[in-house]
């Protein structure tokens, strides 16, 4: 029988609850209380050395309407957030749109995002990029095929750099079969998949990793997933889902859940969903019999983006649909693998960042915490901190970290 526990302020993860199961790991911890900014430079180690844990850190979308590119610098959006990039062995993030550099940059609803843009987001530290989810084909075939060649020159420049970043989830004929990446880190091998539920349109749906929603097509899809794992043994498979469910709410439907679920059984360790612009409940689901914990989350919300225009100063309680989408979820994940082969959760840590307007009219990135509060009255910009104060409740009390026992 599953058990559900909710998890709360800097509990174990495998605590108490359950003391008719000894087996359960009782070293694993989650913690949800949004942890203080470190300005400490901490940086990436030597991926080549082999280790029993490594660290993700798992994101959101990436986006660009008109108000982001007016800024001096790129590299000033994630200036304030690198830290937290630097601590991740990989860093995960949703690339939401074309990258056709033959074509100017464009906003919604037909999206085409500048190289240098990309660029900045890859300087910054972020890792590993899909590449499909319903804005994927805004400037149709010929603007997938630009961004694979863009994606490719980016990889290289970055490979000549001692460093690696990985792209998947468009293809380059309609006949390819799905892209994905199989990534080594520290001597742990991760197959890396990301799909996409949904498109704004139907042009060149077969040059994207795309899958349909109804009963037929996603028995398919999981009887893939069982036949890639198959030929791709790996220590982790991470299933990044661009899903078709309804934007700007934090509602997590059954038939999604149960979907979810049905894609770990037949092998998926973490599923990564995105679309919905606002962050969601998280799930560790800890599966005692084979010893592998897995992990679903439902939205991590946006990186940046350009939706929140006119923040809500003067709401007591501003978690209308635009100020929701200028907040954003890193989860920072360590598993550890022992050698028995068991893979375990050893920590899973929520960090909320949010998009903030500096007196420039810039739209950049800070830590959604007291710290970045305490800033905005020494500054002073009133009616900022109070309103990063009512978000850091929001978000605290309406999202959750949950862990099913099976």
């Amino acid at each position: 029988m599953k058990k559900y526990f909710l998890i709360t302020f800097l509990t174990t993860l495998f605590f108490i609850a359950c003391k008719s199961s000894p087996q359960i790991n009782s070293d694993i911890n989650i913690q949800t209380e949004v942890p203080e900014q470190t300005f400490t430079e901490s940086k990436k180690t030597d991926d080549s050395k082999p280790r029993d844990h490594i660290t993700l850190l798992f994101t959101g979308d990436i986006m660009a309407h008109s108000v982001n590119y007016q800024i001096s610098s790129y590299s000033k959006i994630y200036k304030d957030i690198k830290f937290y990039l630097d601590q991740a062995d990989l860093t995960f993030a949703n690339l939401e749109a074309p990258v056709d550099t033959t074509r100017p940059a464009s906003s919604y609803p037909n999206f085409n995002m500048t190289e240098k843009y990309l660029q900045a987001a890859v300087d910054a530290g972020f890792d590993v990029f899909s590449l499909c989810n319903n804005h994927t084909n805004d400037q149709f075939q010929s603007g997938i095929l630009e961004t694979i060649k863009t994606t490719k020159k980016i990889i290289d420049k970055t490979e000549n750099q001692g460093e690696k970043v990985y792209f998947s989830g468009i293809k380059e004929s309609p006949e390819a079969a799905f892209t994905y990446n199989i990534i080594e880190n520290h001597g742990r091998k991760i197959l890396f998949l990301p799909v996409t539920e949904l498109l704004n349109r139907p042009d060149a749906s077969s040059y994207i990793n795309f899958i349909k929603t109804d009963d037929k097509s996603r028995n398919n899809f999981i009887q893939y997933i069982k036949e890639l794992k198959e030929k791709n043994p790996c220590d982790l498979f991470i299933l990044s889902l661009h899903t078709s469910e309804p934007e700007y709410t934090r509602n997590i439907t059954s038939r999604q859940n149960q979907f979810y679920m049905d894609l770990i059984s037949a092998g998926v360790d973490v599923i990564w969903a995105n679309h919905a612009h606002i962050i969601k409940n998280r799930k560790v689901i800890v599966n005692t019999k084979e010893k592998r914990d897995k992990l679903i989350m439902y939205a991590n919300g946006n990186v940046i983006s350009g939706q929140r225009t006119k923040p809500d100063f003067n709401s007591k309680n501003p978690d209308g649909e635009r100020d929701n989408t200028g907040d954003g979820l890193f989860y920072k994940v360590i598993f550890k693998k022992d050698t028995k082969g068991s893979v375990k959760i050893e920590k899973a840590e929520p960090i909320f960042i949010t998009t903030y307007i500096n007196t420039a009219n810039e739209y950049v990135l800070k830590p959604l915490n007291q710290d970045f509060v305490d800033y905005l009255y020494e500054v002073p910009r009133l009616n900022w901190a109070k309103y990063i104060e009512r978000r850091i409740k929001i978000n605290q009390d309406a999202t959750k970290d949950l862990i099913e026992w099976q």
